[in-house]
């Protein structure tokens, strides 16, 4: 007695490679995601002073407000990651989108 069973159906091979094209580009968009944040991707304060054309001195200012995303490591050396920048910078041209004026955060002027 044969305990076998034969299934036979037919499948689009493109359909089956769009699949499996699509779970690694998954696949790799999650490792994207779980990253680990290194100090690669974060600026020092001489870094992120030149990509906004600020001062040094200015961007300790900009540095020290809550809405800025800045750390201190080893309670000394500040970081500025680089996707916080980014947002930050999105945010206040977002904000200043309808104003005519431009609004300086610190410092004297």
């Amino acid at each position: 007695m044969d305990n076998r069973i034969t299934i036979k159906f037919e499948v689009d091979i493109t359909d089956v490679i769009t699949q499996i094209i699509q779970l690694l580009n998954n696949v790799e968009k999650n490792k994207e995601e779980q990253k680990p944040l290194s100090l690669l991707d974060a600026y020092t304060i001489d870094e992120a002073a030149k990509v906004l054309g600020v001062s040094r001195s200015y961007m300790y200012e900009l540095a020290k407000h809550k809405d800025f995303p800045s750390l201190k490591v080893h309670g000394k050396k500040i970081i500025i990651p680089k996707k916080g920048l980014e947002e930050w910078m999105q945010k206040k041209f977002e904000e200043e989108k309808g104003s005519s004026k431009v609004v300086a955060m610190g410092g004297r002027r």
